[in-house]
C-alpha cells in the first residue's frame, strides 16, 4: 500500500533569507501535491539525494538555476523586490488576505 503523504503547511512568512527557508517552502509544496520525494525528484529531473538535501536546508552545492527549475516544477513562484521595499510589500500582501 502506498504510503499517505501528509501535507505541511506553507511557511508562515513569505520571505526566504537562508537555504533551509527555500527548503521549506520547497518541502511544503511537494506534500501538498501529495508527492513522495522519489517522485517529485523524477518530476524536476534531479536526484533524490539532492532534494533531500535542498529540502532539509543541509549544505550542498545547487546552481540557482537547478533551485529555480524545482521551485518552478513544483509550483512556487520566486519574487525578487529590493530589501529597502520588503516592509509596504508584506503590509499590502498581508492586508489582502
Amino acid at each position: 500500500m502506498a504510503r499517505t503523504i501528509r501535507p505541511i503547511p506553507l511557511p508562515s512568512r513569505p520571505t526566504i533569507e537562508t537555504q533551509a527557508e527555500f527548503g521549506a517552502f520547497i518541502r511544503s509544496l511537494r506534500t501538498q501535491l501529495g508527492l513522495r520525494i522519489d517522485d517529485a525528484a523524477a518530476l524536476c529531473g534531479v536526484s533524490v539525494a539532492l532534494l533531500s538535501a535542498l529540502e532539509s536546508g543541509k549544505p550542498r552545492s545547487i546552481g540557482l538555476d537547478k533551485a529555480l527549475h524545482i521551485a518552478q516544477q513544483l509550483g512556487l513562484a520566486v519574487l525578487a523586490i529590493p530589501r529597502a521595499d520588503l516592509p509596504d510589500t508584506l503590509h499590502r500582501l498581508e492586508s489582502k488576505q
